[in-house]
């Protein structure tokens, strides 16, 4: 059975890491074959003024659609955002597929007109979604049957390291809260240790996605405590009714890493990493008493790794890509 995988060589940045993982893992398990996804010339304004999630999107059912022929028994798309869909614009793409599976890992609110124009492009035997809160929502708005499989992680690329070898102190990768950060940072420079933050969102944009996810991967790992919290509490507008259990959760969790912060509020969540994963952090807190829970966290981290490290042996088979793939395809019964 022929297996194929769109891929969009295009997409740059550290934050596609984490799809081309996926991806990666889907062609290994399924022995599938990678396919560059069709794209239109247009000149570059048009193409930026009639991208998905602008607010001429919806005009690019205008556009003449040409001919494009995919040939697969199953194909999979899997999309970080349904910005990133392309086949709406061509024609009987899908005459020559079997099965159409379609994963989307971020299904926020304000995506949904995108959602639907990936929906109307084809008739799909599979929509899932890696947030289960988002469910509702989109069967009510799509009218379509959904799907929830979380994200996942590979698991060769994310693993602990020895306490010994712990280079970092704490680590704060990607979104946080100022307080928080400030407080921390202040009291590794007052008693001489090392806090590794994001400095900066890209400094070469042209960098391959997994060789910048992979400099995140041994930073992480090589993280005592690693801050992560909820996306609706550091950005509340991007997610506005339910609680998305995002892929930084699993990294942080199979790299052996103390996590630190709120866990998102999916019942989900415990399911997949039991009821103390994370140390809750109260970041109202004033920052003489953030900085006792610094004190007592950094006296008792041999302690605070082991638990870690006693959760991933526990848990370390519900985060891997590889059990997500195998349900995908127990669902389409090809398992």
């Amino acid at each position: 059975m022929k297996h194929i995988v769109l891929t969009d060589p295009t997409l740059k940045g550290f934050e596609y890491g984490v799809l081309q993982d996926f991806k990666e893992e889907i062609i290994r398990v399924t022995s599938g074959h990678p396919v560059v996804m069709p794209r239109r010339k247009f000149p570059k304004l048009i193409e930026a003024r009639l991208g998905h999630g602008t607010r001429y999107g919806g005009l690019r059912k205008l556009i003449p659609k040409i001919e494009c022929d995919l040939k697969a028994d199953v194909l999979w798309v899997v999309l970080m955002g349904a910005e990133n869909f392309s086949l709406d614009l061509f024609k009987n793409w899908d005459r020559h597929i079997g099965i159409k599976i379609l994963y989307i890992f971020d299904t926020f609110e304000s995506q949904l007109p995108s959602i639907r124009r990936v929906l109307q492009s084809s008739k799909w035997d599979l929509a899932i979604a890696s947030f289960h809160g988002a469910l509702p929502f989109l069967e009510e708005q799509t009218q379509q049957k959904w799907h929830a499989i979380p994200q996942g992680v590979k698991l060769d690329r994310f693993q602990p390291v020895s306490k010994d070898e712990k280079l970092i102190d704490f680590s704060a990768y990607g979104r946080r809260l100022e307080k928080v950060h400030n407080s921390i940072k202040e009291y590794c420079w007052q008693t001489g240790k090392y806090y590794d933050y994001t400095t900066t969102s890209t400094v070469q944009p042209h960098l391959d996605p997994l060789e910048s996810y992979r400099h995140y991967a041994w930073h992480l790992s090589h993280s005592f405590f690693t801050f992560s919290w909820p996306v609706e509490l550091t950005n509340p507008k991007r997610v506005l009714t339910y609680s998305p259990i995002t892929c930084r959760w699993f990294e942080a969790a199979a790299s052996g890493t103390v996590i630190l912060g709120q866990a998102p509020q999916d019942p989900e969540f415990e399911k997949l990493f039991g009821s103390d994963l994370v140390i809750p952090i109260d970041y109202t807190s004033c920052q003489e008493k953030l900085r006792s829970v610094w004190e007592e966290l950094w006296e008792n981290r041999d302690s605070y790794f082991q638990s870690a490290l006693n959760a991933r042996e526990k848990l370390l088979e519900k985060w891997s890509w590889e059990s997500r793939i195998r349900e995908i395809l127990e669902l389409v019964n090809l398992g």
